[in-house]
């Protein structure tokens, strides 16, 4: 059936006029399966914030890993260990600035858009498909 398919292919680009170099790039093109998106590690975060209107203080603990797409892997890794202080800052604004409810999502939605969206801000190397927290845990007293 794939044979078939190649065969069918390279006809048609034979009647087209296309060079053997063209057709071999349509055949690997058709041969190369797509690599599925690679998980890389942005980092852990633990810090308090105090809220002097409400008198309460809220302690954050969790963990960042994002999805990214194979070939911006290398390029990505290097571009947040270089912005890793920048990365920390928005990730503790965006934590926050964030309300109850957000945080008592079981799915964190809202949580995790707000901080894809502010991550692929700060990178200039490729982009964060999705992002996800794990270890999630938020005490108020």
């Amino acid at each position: 059936m794939v044979r078939l398919a190649l065969a069918s292919s390279v006809v048609l680009l034979l009647i087209a006029g296309c060079s053997s170099s063209e057709m071999d790039a349509a055949a690997q093109n058709e041969e190369k399966p797509a690599l599925p998106p690679q998980e890389i590690a942005i980092g852990d975060y633990a810090f308090r914030a105090y809220d002097p209107a409400a008198n309460t203080q809220t302690r954050f603990d969790f963990s960042l890993a994002g999805l990214v797409e194979p070939n911006d892997l290398a390029g990505l890794q290097a571009e947040l260990e270089k912005k890793k202080i920048r990365i920390r800052d928005r990730v503790m604004i965006v934590s926050r600035e964030s309300t109850i409810e957000e945080l008592e999502d079981p799915d964190l939605i809202m949580f995790r858009r707000r901080l894809l969206m502010e991550m692929n801000r700060l990178i200039e190397d490729g982009q964060l498909s999705d992002i996800y927290v794990s270890h999630f845990r938020v005490k108020t007293r």
